[in-house]
């Protein structure tokens, strides 16, 4: 048997013996949100999937923030009472971040009071398997995805009269995870080129 025969031989039992395998590739966004004053309305730059790679099987995309808000109570009576503050920030194709300030309570108010500075973070994710998606994310360059922050403020007292005003900004970063498998074909490309290498060098 020729020293080529074996060599094929071995390549074809270690094919049938080398199933194909799933892994995973991240991206950050490029385009992350600094911390501004909502509501504010922007876009999250994110590496598409390079389809040499192998079968894109599906998407994870991760989204995080921060909030930072103000609060400040005014009263022309004595009131008691608390307030918080919600920022939801939405990105396309993906679940809302909902992002809830620290309650701030106030007792026995008479004339204006700041809560400070409060923060709060958050994270959300959705995983995509449908084609559509997978093909928007699929190719060479940048897919954009636009995100948007809406704020809502709550006022609950119980005795008294007050207002209440906040000074709010939100920040969102995010990550894309590729779960793909490499097919069976490139394993063998692989090794029939190990192979053709080995018998040159033999020669």
């Amino acid at each position: 048997m020729t020293k080529r025969l074996l060599v094929f031989l071995a390549v074809a039992f270690i094919i049938t013996a080398v199933p194909a395998f799933a892994t995973t590739i991240s991206y950050n966004t490029s385009t992350p949100v600094p911390l501004t004053r909502t509501n504010w309305s922007n876009t999250l730059a994110f590496q598409k999937f390079d389809s040499s790679l192998g079968i894109l099987n599906s998407v994870r995309l991760d989204v995080n923030g921060v909030m930072s808000t103000v609060i400040t109570v005014d009263s022309n009576s004595y009131a008691t009472g608390d307030v918080k503050t919600e920022v939801v920030t939405t990105v396309q194709n993906s679940s809302g971040l909902d992002l809830m300030s620290p309650l701030f309570t106030f007792t026995d108010l008479y004339g204006s009071v700041t809560s400070g500075t409060l923060t709060k973070s958050g994270s959300s994710y959705d995983i995509y398997t449908t084609p559509a998606i997978l093909s928007a994310f699929s190719g060479t360059g940048n897919i954009l995805l636009n995100a948007s922050t809406f704020t809502s403020t709550w006022l609950h007292f119980t005795s008294g009269n007050a207002t209440a005003s906040q000074v709010t900004d939100a920040s969102l970063n995010g990550t894309v995870t590729y779960d793909y498998t490499i097919p069976e074909p490139a394993t063998i490309t692989l090794l029939c080129a190990g192979a053709f290498a080995l018998l040159r060098r033999k020669k």
